[in-house]
This record gives C-alpha cells, sequence and structure tokens, in this order.
C-alpha cells in the first residue's frame, strides 16, 4: 500500500483497489466487508495520520465496515467515493462523526437518483 500513499499530501489512493496486484492469484475486492475493515486496520495501524482517502471504482455498496474505526479516523477530511454501488442515503449516515470537509459520490446510484 505504500506505493499508493503520498506522505506530502497525506493522502491514500485506494482506487480500483482489486486491481493492484496484477499476475497475482488472489482477488481482494475492497466491496467485501472483512477486505475493506483489514484494509482500514492497516491503515490505522501505519498511516494513522491520512486525511484523504480515494476509494472510487471499488464496487463498494455498503459503508458500515467504517462504522467501527470512526472514532480513529479523526484526521480524515477527504472521502472519495466515486463510482461505486451505493444505493441509498442512508448508507452515508454511517460516516457520521467522520469530521469530512470533501466527499464526492459521482457515479453512485444514489446520486442517480436525485436528479
Amino acid at each position: 500500500m505504500s506505493d499508493r500513499y503520498n506522505p506530502t499530501t497525506r493522502a491514500l489512493n485506494l482506487s480500483s483497489f482489486h486491481n493492484s496486484f496484477p499476475g497475482k492469484s488472489f482477488y481482494i475486492p475492497l466491496s467485501r466487508s472483512t477486505v475493506m475493515q483489514k484494509v482500514v486496520e492497516i491503515i490505522l495501524e501505519h498511516i494513522p495520520e491520512v486525511v484523504a482517502i480515494d476509494l472510487s471504482n471499488n464496487q463498494i455498496f455498503a459503508l458500515e465496515p467504517l462504522v467501527p474505526y470512526i472514532d480513529r479516523l479523526q484526521n480524515l477530511t477527504i472521502l472519495y467515493l466515486n463510482n461505486n454501488k451505493i444505493t441509498n442515503m442512508r448508507y452515508l449516515s454511517k460516516l457520521k462523526g467522520l469530521p469530512l470537509v470533501e466527499l464526492k459520490m459521482e457515479g453512485n446510484v444514489v446520486c442517480a437518483d436525485l436528479g
């Protein structure tokens, strides 16, 4: 994950995370709750100062895996969730408690429903 982290901007690019392992015989999608939880645990252990995370293009449909870590993600002010599978605004309530100043959601079903 270190090649996806920019220490100058404290930004972590996990966009299309499942494509991070070319030539490997495994598939690690962030849309699986257990994978997302493990990745967040690694982030908190190794780069707790992260202020921006790009989770775009990961087919994420649920944000529940972030809930147990919200209290520990208090530096996170930018979150990109573009082009995922989020279908309902109620899923965004799972982000309550994060000090977000920028949230991008373009390309999600919920955005199309809003008009």
